[in-house]
């Protein structure tokens, strides 16, 4: 089982983004780290299985206290039990790291950040309407020395900025991070962002191939779609990409456990008035064998043999498009795996 818990306050809404975030909602802070430690009671009372990992997304994580963390894991810890090799992970962005927060999140049991980095360069920054600068190198250094060693950052590509180039020198300087993990995403333009009001757009080429290739050059092994790991496969991806129960806690999150997907109130202030009120919707067996198999084929894990067509799966094979492993079905690019999981269907 593993817990995700959702901190939905930001400093400033980035341009790309269609998260259940919001700015100038600072003060409902203490009301919601109580009704979050309420939800996380509730939560974790209904299972006896030891929790694997922990990820706090959001928002901005580091906009909420560490006193807050503490009541937020005082809860954990105490309704939950929680596996020796436990990953507790927390988002973060560079600007508001400080060496008080990551000194008392790591006391607190934290021992992965994930840095939302996004780019190396002022202009593109500024095109996806983030607040810190270019330069990363001091906070990496603050959260090094508070004694988080699992650091991964976040980066985008396929702006109108991009070109080859440009994206092999913001790889090239991911390279000289001490860091053991990347997540590459391209730009997409959801409704109601800033970047659709603006009518912003992603650039006209794609460059999933050229992010893979240099980046693989730099010992970062692609293992899902957008997740590159140098010795650090995180362990809360796997458990999604495996379709395992999880729990979700925080306004907007999700929870699915066996055949039953939650979602708790979106809105903070409804949130905050009923934190354990959940909309519930069934899965059948055709809803799960669609999630294994559209999940497992974006990354290493795979997906079951038995769930699929054999003269289909010769195919691929005899293509080329994957390989069989421990009874699996990989694909062999992933980029390509949406397309296969529908051919598959």
């Amino acid at each position: 089982m593993i817990l995700y818990i959702h901190i939905p306050f930001c400093e400033n809404k980035c341009g790309y983004c269609a998260f259940n975030s919001y700015e100038n909602k600072h003060g409902l802070k203490e009301e919601y780290t109580q009704a979050l430690c309420l939800d996380l009671k509730h939560a974790l009372s209904q299972t006896d299985e030891p929790i694997e990992s922990v990820f706090i997304g959001g928002g901005t994580p580091n906009t909420l206290s560490v006193k807050a963390f503490e009541r937020i894991f005082e809860s954990i810890y105490q309704h939950a039990s929680l596996s020796l090799d436990c990953e507790i992970t927390t988002e973060a962005n560079p600007e508001l790291i400080t060496k008080a927060w990551c000194q008392g999140l790591k006391g607190l049991g934290i021992n992965r950040l994930s840095l939302g980095v996004q780019s190396f360069r002022e202009d593109k920054l500024l095109f996806l309407e983030r607040q810190h600068s270019k330069n990363i190198a001091p906070a990496i250094e603050t959260i090094l020395k508070s004694g988080i060693e699992n650091i991964s950052i976040d980066l985008i590509y396929n702006t109108p900025l991009d070109n080859e180039n440009s994206l092999k020198e913001e790889l090239k300087l991911a390279k000289e991070l001490p860091i053991n993990h990347l997540s590459a995403y391209a730009l997409s333009v959801e409704k109601n962002t800033n970047l659709e009001k603006n009518a912003k757009k992603p650039s006209c080429a794609h460059f999933d191939n050229v992010v893979r290739e240099i980046l693989e050059g730099f010992s970062f092994k692609q293992y899902e779609v957008s997740n590159y790991a140098r010795n650090y496969q995180v362990k809360h991806n796997l458990a999604y990409w495996g379709a395992k129960d999880y729990l979700g806690c925080g306004a907007g999150a999700v929870g699915c456990v066996a055949n039953e997907r939650f979602f708790a109130k979106k809105l903070i202030e409804n949130y905050i008035k009923d934190p354990l009120q959940r909309q519930v919707e069934t899965l059948n067996k055709q809803d799960k064998r669609l999630e294994k198999l559209f999940l497992g084929l974006r990354c290493v894990l795979g997906v079951e043999l038995s769930f699929l067509d054999e003269n289909k799966v010769k195919f691929l094979i005899e293509e080329n498009k994957a390989f069989i492993k421990n009874n699996r079905l990989i694909a062999s690019d992933f980029f390509m795996a949406d397309e296969m999981a529908l051919w598959l269907l």
